[in-house]
């Protein structure tokens, strides 16, 4: 499944901390990388090709294989890395949150446009989130709505890819009120059950409380060592008020882990 990643660069550090955890990623899925530069002028491809190239020497990439390439673009970063991603089916973009190089804002607002107008999963690297060997659990949030539990199945399938433990989790806000023959783990067992036929192996559970999801997912991601959390991009609030929309980005900002976001096929465009 996570056979070729592409990591987009832009000169900037920032940029180059996703292609550290790609490199991860594609050592634990027997996987390929392709790092690509985005540039206005032509003049600037061999420069590229020379950081690119240096960056990577840097770097123990043995078992890996990495390639480069510069696109050049009269028009907008964002339809280049489309294009590219089209070219590569089945690709997965890791791509850092923050960085500002060559190609002025590379990084950020694209990696947002990029999911508005690709559907294919996104591994973005906040700025907190460390390389790992991947062997940790995939935590996967979910709210009591069809789009969040979108990212169910994905959880599933990246799990089975890593070898790792899927976790489900749900946030409740610590005053919420349930009838007295609703047991607040209902609804994420149900989940969990899904997760554990899609995945044929057995899913831990997890309902959290708190009025921060993201304050509490994150810092529970990072007391059991997650490898990834995974998220769908929007999502309208259940009993958790956990609005995965702006959560995400949260996710992304204050995570230690990288966090695997996907948009629903049937969610429009915005």
């Amino acid at each position: 499944m996570v056979e070729q990643l592409i990591v987009p660069v832009d000169g900037s550090h920032e940029s180059w901390n996703a292609f550290d955890v790609a490199l991860a990623l594609a050592r634990a899925c027997d996987g390929s990388i392709e790092v690509v530069e985005v540039v206005a002028d032509p003049g600037d491809m061999t420069v590229a090709l020379k950081t690119m190239k240096e960056r990577i020497a840097e770097t123990d990439t043995s078992g890996v294989q990495v390639g480069t390439s510069v696109e050049v673009t009269s028009s907008d970063v964002v339809s280049a890395l489309a294009a590219v991603l089209e070219r590569n089916e089945g690709a997965t973009f890791v791509m850092g949150s923050h960085g500002r190089g060559r190609s002025a804002a590379l990084l950020g607002s694209v990696a947002s446009d990029l999911l508005r107008t690709t559907y294919g999963p996104m591994v973005v690297v906040g700025p907190e989130a460390q390389p790992s060997d991947f062997s940790g659990p995939v935590v996967v949030t979910v709210d009591g709505s069809e789009l969040s539990e979108s990212a169910v199945g994905l959880a599933a399938a990246w799990s089975i890819e890593l070898g790792s433990e899927p976790w489900i989790v749900q946030v409740l806000e610590p005053d919420l009120v349930l009838p007295p023959d609703v047991a607040e783990s209902v609804y994420i067992s149900r989940v969990a059950h899904q997760l554990t036929s899609m995945s044929g192996r057995p899913v831990q559970a997890e309902v959290l409380h708190g009025r921060h999801p993201v304050e509490v997912v994150t810092k529970y991601a990072k007391s059991i060592g997650a490898s990834l959390i995974v998220a769908g991009t929007h999502g309208r609030t259940g009993a958790s008020r956990l609005t995965l929309g702006s959560t995400a980005a949260g996710f992304v900002k204050h995570g230690t882990c990288p966090v695997l976001l996907i948009r629903p096929p049937h969610f429009p465009a915005v």
